[in-house]
């Protein structure tokens, strides 16, 4: 769980927020094969993922760059890489990251 707890945010009485991930902005580098329908099923399958959007920006005759979006609750990221990884992809680059704070 990407989640991060700072001596800044503790408020007086030494209560911490929680600081949780809602949306993530990937850059995945992955093969043809599997199709993105079968990645985004995947993906929507992991606690906390409530909406996957996956765009092909890019492509060649081997591999397509993805632009993948997902919105939920406490979003875990190691997860969601291991998930990649499984249907062969490689995350490039993290482009954006939503966060809340939770009391």
């Amino acid at each position: 769980m990407l989640s991060f707890r700072s001596s800044s945010s503790e408020d007086e009485e030494g209560e911490g927020k929680r600081i949780v991930v809602r949306r993530l902005v990937l850059d995945v580098v992955k093969p043809h094969n599997p199709n993105i329908v079968d990645m985004a099923e995947g993906l929507s399958e992991l606690k906390g993922i409530k909406k996957v959007n996956i765009e092909v920006k890019d492509y060649d005759s081997t591999i397509e760059r993805l632009k993948i979006i997902l919105e939920g609750e406490d979003l875990d990221y190691e997860e969601i890489v291991k998930v990649i990884r499984y249907y062969g992809g490689n995350v490039a680059s993290l482009d954006g990251v939503t966060v809340e704070s939770e009391e």
